[in-house]
């Protein structure tokens, strides 16, 4: 059975959000994915606080982008997927392998060891010794 004939979704579909806390980069991030679309002023109700009243939700998108992410669990390294996970959250591109010991929480011998993988698996560049940008 195919997975669009296991559910359907049409104009009747609603889900609800009690709250839901996103960072305005995560918030860029899943609109760039085409995974959500939101159709409202982006008027802000407090210093960094952002409502949203109604937003549109490709749920074949979110599907493959959750595919995406187990996939990753399951090549990478606890400590990879940290890393890679610092990168896209944080605001600055290039970090060091101190920086991001401190950060992830876990010893720096083991994050370069992690760091030298993802730059042979094409996933960071090294600028310098220690120092690592994302693609």
């Amino acid at each position: 059975m195919s997975s669009e004939s296991e559910f359907q979704i049409d104009g009747s579909t609603r889900m609800q959000f009690t709250s839901v806390t996103l960072t305005e980069g995560q918030l860029k991030n899943l609109q760039e994915f085409g995974i959500i679309e939101i159709n409202d002023d982006p008027g802000f109700s407090a210093p960094n606080v952002r409502t949203i009243d109604q937003a549109k939700i490709d749920l074949r998108k979110l599907k493959q982008l959750l595919y995406q992410y187990q996939l990753l669990n399951s090549v990478a390294s606890k400590v990879e997927t940290e890393i890679l996970e610092y990168f896209r959250e944080s605001e600055g591109r290039t970090h060091t392998t101190g920086e991001l010991a401190e950060a992830i929480n876990r010893p720096k011998s083991s994050v370069s060891r992690s760091l030298g993988k993802l730059v042979e698996k094409d996933h960071l560049d090294k600028v310098q010794d220690g120092v690592y940008r994302s693609k």
